[in-house]
């Protein structure tokens, strides 16, 4: 990377602290933007001495206006750890400036402090940025996962045990809608045991994440005459979720995403096998299948 673009990448970095900061409601994490601002400017002036001024370009700031959008969904703080994961590569670069020839003691030290900045700095600011998601990633994760698995486990065994989509469908949602009030009771219970945490938020959380993804993996079923092909749908949409959740949450806690997620989805289908060969079994017992 030549140094004109070392500095348009730190410019780029530090309009966008600059715009997120401005959008951002609660103080605390304002100055911390702002700061991550002006740690972002002062790079870019120190290679700006190399390369001369530069100006952000019209894909620039399309790209910045996209990245603060999306942080109103996504939030600031997945915004900035997802732009902090080219930061190694930009560090080896940095480290092979610093051991070149050319360079004053006066700059060495300098260009030394930018690499210290953006090696650890960086994500230690973005780390103490308050943020609701980030805050109740775990409960989340919990209603999630739990009404996945469970709801999987559900659908796959009425596959072997009936052929009514609408049979299998509302029984999903009698199981799921009163499973998603208990995990929001053991999620209250929990919380409770755990400081710094309001059990009635974290239960509603996953209460409420657990009732989304019952209803995401149930719509199905309604929708089509098969109760194959409607499973079908609803494993791929919770294979769909699992992977933006993976995602998520491998970016904001610097996690293996694809390790992640390939252990997420090997237990969905095994759950999948499961219940389908259980519901088999029902029905060969019984003898009677609605």
């Amino acid at each position: 990377m030549p140094f004109a673009e070392y500095a348009l990448d730190e410019l780029f970095d530090s309009e966008l602290y600059r715009r997120l900061a401005g959008i951002e409601k609660n103080p605390a994490n304002r100055e911390i933007l702002e700061k991550l601002s002006q740690q972002e400017r002062s790079h870019y002036e120190f290679w700006s001495r190399f390369s001369g001024s530069v100006e952000l370009g019209r894909w620039d700031r399309l790209k910045l206006a996209f990245l603060v959008l999306s942080s109103r969904i996504l939030g600031k703080v997945f915004i900035i750890k997802f732009l902090e994961r080219h930061e190694g590569r930009v560090v080896e670069e940095y480290v092979r400036v610093l051991e070149s020839a050319g360079l004053s003691e006066e700059q060495r030290e300098a260009l030394k402090g930018i690499i210290e900045d953006e090696k650890y700095h960086e994500e230690a600011l973005a780390s103490q940025i308050d943020e609701f998601a980030v805050r109740h990633l775990g409960a989340m994760a919990l209603g999630m996962s739990d009404a996945i698995i469970e709801l999987s486990g559900v659908h796959a065994g009425f596959l072997g045990y009936t052929s009514s989509p609408i049979y299998t469908g509302i029984s999903g949602l009698i199981v799921g809608i009163s499973a998603s009030m208990s995990m929001a009771a053991a999620a209250y219970l929990q919380a409770k045991q755990e400081k710094g945490k309001s059990p009635a938020v974290n239960a509603l959380v996953t209460g409420l994440m657990y009732m989304l993804t019952v209803v995401m993996l149930t719509s199905p079923f309604f929708l089509v005459p098969s109760v194959a092909t409607a499973l079908a749908a609803s494993v791929a949409l919770a294979v769909a979720a699992l992977a933006a959740f993976s995602y998520f949450s491998s970016v904001i806690l610097g996690g293996n995403f694809l390790r992640e997620f390939l252990e997420n989805t090997s237990i969905v289908f095994l759950v999948v096998l499961v219940g389908y060969l259980f519901g088999s079994l029902v029905e060969r017992v019984f003898g009677f299948r609605p």
